[in-house]
């Protein structure tokens, strides 16, 4: 049984998909402890599959980037600079994957030893085709990082060498947060998958070498959610959080992908959905009106600031403890709402939707007042509190592969972000066989994470060969192709 679980910064969310939609809400300061009781309430000893969705970890770095000092070491090779993304050394693999300079260990350790930080990225040039210097450099690295401090450029399947760099130091920033949070769910549950930025679904162990990968996975999986729990394929999802509201479209039952995210002001690699957001929610800090602040959860859930939420029950609404926030009562409780209501509107008039997927805990007693000022058409799903764990618990495993073949030296290197296998091939290949071998070998790796994919769930993102000529002779072939599963929901699900 597939389990989706989305920690967001104020509640954790949780949603079991059978003959029926089951789905609970736990305030994060209860803890993981009671996530895992509430599981145990719900499927009881049924053995599931549990992926998460997440955004406190990109949230918790991002929002202080620049205070976590990484520590930058490159092996580019000669004759190029990259000084100014972090420490050059010797040491060089070049375009056919072959080791052309070691790495000098003691430069390395003087380096290390010298210049110790937060954490650690190490990047070589080509090492998506070879890892062997980056994996030298890791090991002398463990004497003065922890494992969870270090960040690898080879399990990122892009050759761009700059956004390589720029993402290691990104997954460096975000290792410790995101390998504490699979050390705690873990303690209880061992088969625990994430949700992509995309809307995929990747093992831990991907996600702990590349935690990039999780950008935008709360907007991802909610506009999943959405779709699924309403059918519609054309609408804007407007999902009101605790800290922010996230506006994300679906275009034809799918959201609009971006390349090279900008994350922490470095241009990456990741791919992830196009979402917009606005810094007020639910837990937003009311004060004459509402602010663009979150100091605790509302005071009806037993929190200590007055919030947007309790300006709603002030209002006449119930939401948690209604009473609490009614003791409470602030002046501006009127006006916070309608300053919220407008501020959502004129974001959903910017972006020119013509209707509204309204989602999150407080949409039932929003999106309709948004709505009309906006002067859109609006859906509030049932489950709508919970639409970004459903999206996670009804989506498909999705998963990258990188494949290297070079038939003169007879090796082909699959890097598919979490394994680095050399296999022998021969001849010369035409183009389309070199691709059905790498969608062969993802669909294997599928299979062995319990995933049943056929070939027409696999599309080709990359794909780039030349002949190899040398005395007028041809010596083989050279390809590098990339392909994905693509993100999607189970299709016994559609």
């Amino acid at each position: 049984m597939r389990v989706g679980i989305d920690v967001g910064g104020t509640n954790t969310d949780i949603a079991v998909i059978g003959e029926e939609i089951k789905t609970a809400k736990i305030p994060n300061y209860l803890g993981f402890d009671a996530v895992f009781k509430k599981l145990s309430e719900l499927v009881g000893e049924k053995k599931i599959k549990l992926i998460i969705s997440t955004s406190v970890p990109l949230n918790l770095v991002v929002s202080k980037f620049d205070k976590i000092k990484a520590q930058v070491i490159l092996f580019p090779g000669s004759g190029l600079n990259y000084e100014r993304y972090g420490k050059q050394l010797r040491g060089a693999v070049n375009h056919r994957g072959d080791v052309v300079e070691d790495l000098d260990e003691k430069e390395v350790e003087e380096v290390l030893r010298e210049n110790k930080a937060d954490c650690l990225a190490i990047a070589c040039k080509f090492s998506i085709r070879n890892p062997e210097l980056e994996l030298k450099a890791y090991e002398i690295a463990k004497k003065y990082y922890k494992e969870d401090e270090i960040a690898l450029s080879h399990h990122i399947p892009v050759l761009n060498y700059p956004l390589r760099i720029n993402t290691t130091i990104i997954n460096a920033k975000l290792m410790k947060k995101v390998h504490e949070m699979v050390r705690a769910i873990r303690t209880r549950y061992d088969e625990i998958y994430f949700y992509k930025g995309d809307g995929g679904i990747i093992p831990y162990r991907i996600a702990l070498n590349n935690p990039s990968e999780l950008y935008n996975s709360s907007p991802a999986a909610v506009v999943f959610g959405a779709y699924f729990l309403t059918g519609e394929k054309d609408a804007l999802v407007v999902d009101i959080g605790g800290t922010t509201t996230d506006f994300v479209f679906l275009k034809d039952g799918k959201p609009k992908i971006i390349e090279r995210a900008i994350i922490g002001g470095l241009k990456s690699c990741v791919r992830c959905v196009e979402s917009h957001s606005i810094p007020f929610g639910g837990d937003s800090l009311v004060e004459e009106t509402v602010k663009p602040v979150r100091v605790s959860q509302p005071i009806a859930f037993g929190g200590d600031s007055f919030t947007l939420t309790d300006a709603l029950n002030c209002l006449g609404y119930e939401i948690g403890d209604y009473k609490k926030s009614r003791e409470a009562k602030k002046d501006g409780c009127e006006r916070a709402v309608e300053d919220f209501v407008s501020i959502v509107a004129e974001k959903i008039k910017e972006l020119k939707a013509e209707k509204i997927i309204g989602t999150g805990f407080l949409a039932p007693f929003l999106i309709k007042d948004i709505a009309k000022k906006a002067g859109v058409k609006y859906v509030i799903p049932e489950h709508c509190e919970s639409a970004n764990a459903v999206g996670v618990a009804v989506s498909r495993l999705s998963y990258t592969l990188y494949a290297r073949f070079d038939t003169e030296n007879k090796i082909a290197v699959y890097d598919g972000e979490a394994t680095f296998i050399k296999d022998k091939i021969y001849g010369f290949p035409e183009d389309e066989e070199l691709i059905q071998l790498a969608i062969d070998k993802l669909i294997s790796i599928a299979k062995d994470f319990g995933e049943e994919v056929e070939e027409k769930d696999v599309k080709v993102l990359y794909f780039n060969s030349y002949v190899v000529v040398k005395g007028g002779i041809r010596r083989g072939k050279i390809a590098d192709v990339i392909v994905q599963i693509e993100p999607g929901i189970r299709e016994e699900l559609t």
